[in-house]
């Protein structure tokens, strides 16, 4: 753990090693990551073409995130960088389907799940779910601005199937499931089979899943949520994420299964503030 710890500190202060990978080389990566999985339904003449589309352009939204700042490209720098260490772990490992998740609220792993799926979507047949796990707050459904009607809640509820509520946005391969309405306690209905047939579902049609989860800390919700998909990211935010709270935020989760940090709002050399994001440490490190 303090290894782990240790490791994450010493992202800091170091820029990105890896120059960013033309797009030949993700493809590759794409393709050892999941030419071995369970094949999914192909990218064409699928129930996707007919899936409703948000209706608030998330381009938009993505680019009102970094509006009046000068870092714009550092940011996105960041991004490619933790999309190629996400892909070479899938490549060896498997992994199609990743909990993004923090100790506490204010870390950023809304921003950072949201720009993440972004960012793989660009990559070619790439095709991205991201799931709106928190359905207490339902915190991505409210940034982009998708509230009303069934989701999340409602499928592990078994009011509704996936294909029906799942939606497209305006960025290709992108796709959004809403956290919906909860009527019954979340943590019963991460308990419940739901969750479980939904991610390996959900595996069957997109290429990455990725959960926008709540915060780790006093909430049971992400231990249940984990024990279904094959990673865990946690969202570090600087100059905020304690130690002894790091400690105990990673003592709940798997450790075969935290696949690292995303140190979040770091101050960048030019003493500009500035989101970087990293993969720090593999489960192997």
């Amino acid at each position: 753990m303090s290894k782990f710890f240790n490791e994450t500190l010493k992202m800091r202060n170091c820029a990105v090693q890896e120059p960013v990978s033309r797009q030949a080389d993700f493809q590759e990566l794409v393709d050892a990551a999941f030419s071995s999985n369970t094949a999914s339904v192909p990218l064409g003449g699928t129930w996707l073409d007919d899936c409703r589309k948000i209706e608030n352009p998330l381009t938009d939204l993505l680019k009102a995130q970094f509006k009046g700042s000068d870092s714009v490209e550092s940011v996105l720098e960041s991004y490619r960088a933790l999309r190629t260490r996400l892909l070479r772990i899938s490549a060896k490992e498997g992994l199609k389907s990743v909990v993004i998740t923090s100790a506490s609220q204010g870390e950023g792993k809304t921003f950072t799940s949201l720009n993440l799926a972004s960012c793989c979507a660009q990559l070619h047949e790439m095709r991205v779910l991201l799931i709106d796990g928190d359905i207490r707050t339902c915190g991505l459904s409210r940034r982009l601005q998708s509230l009303s009607g069934p989701g999340l809640s409602e499928v592990l509820a078994g009011k509704c199937d996936p294909e029906n509520v799942i939606l497209a946005t305006d960025i290709p391969n992108l796709y959004v499931l809403t956290g919906g309405s909860a009527t019954i306690p979340s943590a019963e209905l991460f308990a419940g089979p739901g969750w479980q047939e939904l991610i390996e579902w959900s595996k069957q049609n997109f290429k990455l899943v990725l959960v926008d989860s709540p915060p780790v800390l006093n909430l049971a919700d992400v231990e249940l949520m984990t024990v279904a998909c094959d990673g865990v990211l946690m969202v570090v935010r600087a100059q905020q994420t304690k130690r002894d709270v790091l400690q105990k935020t990673t003592s709940q989760i798997d450790p075969k299964k935290l696949l690292g940090v995303v140190y979040n709002a770091a101050e960048s050399s030019s003493n500009r503030y500035n989101y970087q994001s990293y993969g720090a440490v593999t489960n192997e490190t």
